[in-house]
């Protein structure tokens, strides 16, 4: 292997570890928009517990809208982009 083949296969790499990472965060918000929804749509939580669902909820929603803004991000190939690095929970 050549160093340039090297470099390619570290990038590669970066971008498999990023992606695993973006995942892992994007997957706990849709739980519990899940949760929320569940609970909203099958009790009768009084209006308290519905605000704090709706609250968590929107909460939840910014965070995968993080978490795609990230894979958008590291999708740039202009001259010069790198994948970005999250760590776990960074979106958190």
């Amino acid at each position: 292997m050549t160093e340039k083949d090297d470099e390619i296969l570290r990038r590669l790499n970066d971008l498999k570890a990023a992606i695993r990472n973006v995942v892992h965060d994007v997957s706990n918000p849709l739980g519990v928009l899940r949760m929320s929804a569940y609970y909203l749509q099958n009790g009768a939580p009084d209006r308290g517990k519905e605000a704090h669902y709706l609250t968590v909820m929107g909460e939840s929603i910014e965070k995968i809208a993080a978490g795609l803004a990230l894979l958008r991000d590291m999708s740039d190939d202009s001259p010069g982009a790198s994948p970005p690095r999250p760590s776990a929970g960074e979106l958190a």
